[in-house]
């Protein structure tokens, strides 16, 4: 008999399961919109080495589909449909396939990021690709590089990846936000304000 009644309410546990769902993101977007349509970066995470500040909603994701490395850290933003991710490379990493075409001797900074976008780029349709800048000097505390690429992929149709290389100390740290145009919009410079945030940890 319990079984029945469990069978009976299911569909409406469900339906409650996803309204609470869909009306915590629509808080998180109420959220973003009131603070100016900033993020609040509330939480710190240590990777491998360095440390970084995150939104408090951003969750883990324990895919790798959009990474080089298992060893990658990933999270997500469902309310808006990003994906993050940051993977530590150094000299061992010179003879993967991906980067071996791309090695300037001395400047590694410039390898991993040329090789990161260049991967990128290939696997998408319609792809295009910004120019390369520096991170500015005064605003950032390390040496690092950024790019956008645009494309048709398995993300969400038409997508934006934000890649920038950062050094710190001997190790290269690539970091991705991943969005449609109209969300970049809007937090490109929430990218750039985690990027801002790197520093080396013990």
């Amino acid at each position: 008999m319990i079984y029945r009644i469990l069978f009976l309410f299911m569909p409406c546990l469900l339906l409650m399961g996803c309204f609470d769902y869909d009306k915590k993101n629509k808080e998180l977007r109420e959220a973003f919109k009131t603070n100016h349509y900033n993020f609040k970066l509330e939480k710190t995470l240590k990777y491998e080495g360095i440390s970084f500040k995150l939104p408090d909603h951003f969750k883990q994701n324990f895919t790798h589909n959009y990474t080089v490395k298992n060893t990658s850290l990933t999270r997500t933003s469902n309310a808006f449909n990003i994906y993050f991710s940051v993977e530590r490379f150094n000299e061992s990493d010179l003879n993967r396939e991906f980067v071996s075409n791309y090695v300037i001797d001395g400047d590694l900074l410039n390898t991993f990021q040329d090789a990161y976008v260049s991967r990128r780029y290939e696997s998408l349709d319609n792809s295009a690709v910004s120019i390369k800048k520096e991170l500015p000097k005064k605003a950032f505390k390390n040496k690092g590089l950024i790019q956008t690429i645009s494309g048709d992929g398995t993300y969400s149709g038409q997508a934006y990846y934000v890649t920038s290389t950062i050094k710190v100390g001997n190790e290269y740290y690539v970091f991705q936000w991943i969005s449609s145009k109209p969300i970049m919009n809007y937090t490109y410079d929430d990218f750039e304000r985690i990027l801002q945030s790197v520093r080396k940890s013990k």
